[in-house]
């Protein structure tokens, strides 16, 4: 007898079966960031979508 899927179970197979993913970076340096600061730092920071390969 199992249990049935939790709710973060579900969660990682969602992540695990999208074909992008999102990163901040810097607009200044290049360097990549988290996805918060980007967000939050708007006139500096861009949050750029990356398709997986």
């Amino acid at each position: 007898m199992s249990a049935p899927p939790t709710l973060n179970a579900k969660v990682k197979v969602q992540k695990m079966k999208t074909k992008t993913f999102k990163v901040g970076r810097s607009a200044k340096t290049g360097r990549f960031t988290t996805i918060k600061k980007a967000t939050q730092r708007k006139s500096t920071h861009v949050v750029e979508t990356i398709k997986k390969k």
